[in-house]
């Protein structure tokens, strides 16, 4: 039982869904062909089809600057801000011509309006992203006179902060609000 047949089975089958879990794909092939695959070759082909139908990490990371410029061009008035670091060696030399993403904000022109219609307080709430790159998406909300939420600025940062304290995840006040 070759990878490239194991791997075209489960290719399929991810297209389909892919939430299923490896013993599922494993009970498949030994129904399908009568041989049982070990889990480290059914993990390894549910990998390579997941990169067949979504692509890579570094693929998804590289179209985001072009996703951003596409943004800006069709949502007018959208503020960009990104954020690279030099892409480092094994040494931990410096790459010439060579950065990797490291953090993004974002921030829509009508959400940018709404702001001095809301009430004098913005909170930052946060949810993990999972996969090879781990960090976390930040949305900065606030609430209008009538308490509906506003969505008014994302961003993408590391998990934590250099000094090791976790990243904003409390209220904070508008500078121009008055409060104390």
């Amino acid at each position: 039982m070759d990878s490239k047949l194991v791997g075209k089975n489960i290719l399929v089958m991810v297209e389909e869904n892919e939430q299923l879990t490896i013993p599922t794909f494993i009970a498949f092939i030994r129904q399908e062909f009568g041989y049982t695959i070990t889990y480290r070759k059914a993990l390894l082909e549910k990998q390579w089809a997941l990169k067949q139908v979504y692509g890579n990490w570094e693929e998804s990371y590289n179209i985001i600057p072009k996703f951003l410029q596409a943004l800006q061009l069709f949502v007018p008035g959208t503020i960009v801000r990104i954020q690279t670091i030099p892409a480092l060696d094994k040494s931990n030399q410096p790459i010439p011509n060579k950065v990797i993403f490291h953090r993004l904000f974002w921030s829509f022109k009508a959400c940018i309006d709404v702001f001095a219609f809301c009430k004098p307080i913005v909170q930052i709430d946060r949810t993990w992203l999972y996969g090879r790159y781990k960090g976390m998406l930040l949305i900065a909300v606030e609430q209008d006179g009538t308490n509906n939420i506003f969505q008014l600025a994302f961003a993408i940062v590391e998990g934590q902060t250099a000094d090791g304290h976790k990243s904003i995840k409390s209220a904070y006040r508008r500078p121009d609000s008055g409060w104390k």
